[in-house]
């Protein structure tokens, strides 16, 4: 059986990656142009590829965080 472990937060510029994640939330309709340009970047660095996978996951995971604060946020304004 072959099994891949994926590194999350791993190296310095992991926290970056959440990071960068969640403030692209907020940008709505262009976040997911963030999210091509981030995997795009990320797919053409040369690491390791469960490296690559773990940073895009990393992205992710803040994306859906800022996602999250979004949504209370919006919330917020109409039930306040």
């Amino acid at each position: 059986m072959l099994m891949a472990r994926v590194y999350l937060f791993d190296d310095r510029n992991s926290l970056f990656h959440a990071v960068l994640g969640f403030f692209s939330a907020f940008l709505l309709g262009w976040s997911l142009l963030v999210l091509v340009i981030f995997t795009a970047y990320e797919v053409r660095e040369p690491e390791d590829p469960t490296a690559t996978v773990g940073d895009v996951v990393e992205f992710l995971l803040g994306y859906i965080y800022g996602l999250a604060v979004l949504v209370w946020l919006a919330l917020g304004f109409y039930t306040g």
